[in-house]
């Protein structure tokens, strides 16, 4: 007699589509200027974007016998991104020929990058303790998996970081069943920084160059915001907790044989 023993088995798979339209603008050097500039208009879908990711989305269905609840936006969608790069020569206009002129004024050169685009989306998901679709999923250390009901608009009229969405709109599903709440539903705040430099090249000597860099990181200190907290159950549901850097200033000495 022959007998099979069947075992359980995990598979880990996923789908997804990218759709893109990309414009790029770039200046060769002109008058001391060289210039890069991009634009990207996008949007990636998928069933889940890692192997047990952050934010409240595990990448673990929610409903393992029903797949196409977790199609959405995938986590790092970003709709629109435009980005700019420059680099610039300053230079001496009429006091080129000077020679004190060219050892003071000479050599200066300033470079940028500038970034700006639209919010990542998340998941509001239970509590990873909770188990409210009675699984087991929580006991397996998964968690994040169970989603809240949406019984409302859960869009805000007006974001702010103590109510960037509107958190009543999401109740506690009955005990036994799974969350209406779709994947990735909301869209966290969006970015935009801009980071220069001003550097200054010395000569000393033939084969020895100084240079005086001066670096600005976020230079107009913009509050980049994380995702706000995104588990029903939380006393900061829906609040943003914290932000990327501040700006930061920074200065450097180089010696270039």
């Amino acid at each position: 007699m022959l007998r099979l023993n069947s075992l359980p088995s995990m598979l880990s798979r996923e789908h997804s589509t990218y759709h893109a339209l990309q414009m790029r603008f770039q200046q060769r050097i002109w008058c001391g200027m060289t210039m890069l500039a991009s634009y990207t208009w996008a949007k990636s879908l998928d069933d889940a974007s890692g192997f047990f990711a952050s934010s409240g989305d595990a990448n673990f269905p929610q409903d393992s016998n029903n797949l196409r609840a977790e199609r959405a936006r995938s986590n790092f969608d970003v709709a629109h991104r435009f980005s700019l790069g420059y680099t610039f020569d300053i230079p001496l206009g009429p006091l080129r020929d000077s020679t004190w002129a060219r050892h003071v004024f000479g050599g200066w050169q300033t470079n940028g990058i500038l970034a700006v685009q639209t919010g990542r989306p998340f998941t509001v998901a239970l509590l990873p303790e909770l188990d409210q679709s009675n699984t087991g999923r929580s006991v397996l250390g998964f968690g994040a998996n169970d989603r809240p009901n949406v019984t409302g608009d859960p869009s805000a009229s007006s974001q702010t970081t103590d109510a960037w969405f509107n958190t009543a709109a999401f109740s506690l599903p009955p005990f036994g069943s799974f969350g209406n709440a779709g994947r990735n539903i909301l869209e966290g705040p969006g970015l935009a920084s801009w980071n220069v430099s001003l550097v200054k090249v010395m000569k000393p000597s033939e084969r020895m160059s100084v240079q005086f860099r001066t670096e600005a990181f976020n230079l107009f200190n913009r509050s980049n915001l994380d995702l706000p907290d995104n588990f029903f159950g939380s006393p900061t549901f829906g609040q943003v907790l914290s932000a990327q850097s501040p700006r930061r200033l920074q200065f450097g000495l180089k010696l270039l044989f």
